[in-house]
C-alpha cells in the first residue's frame, strides 16, 4: 500500500501549483536535513563567503541551465522595457528627440514617449491577469509549455512592433510583454521547487555540496541585474549604429526566440538519476 501511495504522489507531483510547492518544500526541510546529513551541527552551520561560492561554483547542471534560460528572458524584456517610450516617440511617431523643443519633430516625440507610457500600462494590466491565471495553467500545461508559449509571445510582439506602423497594433501588442514578465517572476522559482523535490538536488553537507534554496533564488535573481547591466552598456553603441530606438526591439526580439529555443532544447525540467554525479538529461 505505501509503494501505491508513493507512486500516486510521484505522478501528481509535476501538477501541483507553485505556492504548494513553496509549502512543501517549507514543511519537508527539516526531513530532507536529516537524509543528507549525520552531524545536526555540520547541518546548522552557518554559511560563509567560502561555503558561498563553492556553493555557486558546484552549480548543478540543471541550475545552470535555468540560471541562463533566467538570463536570456531578462535580457530581451529589459531592452524592451528600458526603451520602449523612446521607440514610440522616434518610430511609431516619427518625431526627433535632438530637434528644437518649438519643433514639430520634438512634439511628435513627446506625444510618442506619452502613447508609450499608456502602452506600458497595457503590458502592466495584462501581466496581472496572466498572473492571476498563471497557476491554473500549470495545472493543465508544462512548464516547458509555458515557457515556450511566453518566449514566442514576446519574439512576436517585439518583432512584429518593429514592422507595423499602425498605433493601434503597437499598442494591442504590448499585450504580449506581460506574458513573458508574468513567466519570469513565477516560472523559474516553480521549476527551483520542483529540483528542490529531490534530495539529491540538495546535495551533502559532508562533501560541501549541500545547496540552500535561499542561495539558489539570489542566483536567479542576480540574473535580472546582469540582463540589466549588459543591456544598459550595449543598447546605447546599438542604437547609435542602428540609428534609431527599432534596433533595441529586434535586439528584444531576437533573445526572446533564443530563449525560446533554449527553453525547449536545453532546459531541465526531470533531474535525472545521476544529477549528483554531472550528467544531464535536457528533455521531458
Amino acid at each position: 500500500m505505501s509503494t501505491q501511495i508513493v507512486g500516486m504522489e510521484n505522478g501528481r507531483r509535476r501538477t501541483v501549483t507553485f505556492s504548494q510547492q513553496v509549502a512543501n518544500i517549507l514543511l519537508n526541510g527539516v526531513h530532507y536535513e536529516s537524509d543528507l546529513t549525520e552531524n545536526a551541527e555540520t547541518g546548522e552551520s552557518q554559511m560563509s563567503i567560502k561555503l558561498l561560492c563553492i556553493a555557486i561554483y558546484r552549480m548543478p547542471p540543471s541550475m545552470r541551465s535555468l540560471c541562463t534560460n533566467h538570463f536570456l528572458g531578462w535580457l530581451s524584456f529589459e531592452g524592451m522595457l528600458l526603451f520602449y517610450t523612446d521607440f514610440m516617440g522616434e518610430v511609431v511617431f516619427e518625431g526627433d528627440p535632438k530637434a528644437p523643443h518649438d519643433s514639430e519633430a520634438y512634439q511628435r516625440y513627446n506625444a510618442g514617449v506619452n502613447m508609450g507610457c499608456w502602452g506600458m500600462c497595457i503590458y502592466a494590466f495584462s501581466a496581472a491577469f496572466y498572473s492571476a491565471i498563471l497557476e491554473k495553467l500549470e495545472e493543465r500545461f508544462s512548464v516547458r509549455t509555458l515557457y515556450f508559449f511566453a518566449y514566442l509571445a514576446f519574439g512576436l510582439g517585439t518583432g512584429l512592433a518593429t514592422l507595423s506602423n499602425n498605433l493601434y497594433v503597437v499598442l494591442s501588442l504590448c499585450v504580449t510583454y506581460g506574458v513573458l514578465f508574468s513567466s519570469l517572476c513565477t516560472l523559474p522559482y516553480s521549476l527551483l521547487c520542483e529540483y528542490y523535490q529531490d534530495p539529491q538536488f540538495c546535495g551533502s553537507s559532508e562533501e560541501g555540496t549541500k545547496r540552500g534554496m535561499g542561495v539558489d533564488i539570489s542566483l536567479l535573481s542576480c540574473q535580472y541585474f546582469l540582463a540589466q547591466i549588459l543591456v544598459s552598456v550595449a543598447m546605447g553603441p546599438l542604437t547609435s549604429l542602428v540609428g534609431g530606438a527599432q534596433g533595441v526591439m529586434y535586439f528584444a526580439s531576437l533573445m526572446s526566440f533564443v530563449g525560446c529555443l533554449y527553453s525547449s532544447l536545453c532546459m531541465v525540467y526531470q533531474l535525472p538519476p545521476s544529477e549528483g554525479r554531472g550528467e544531464v538529461e535536457t528533455g521531458v
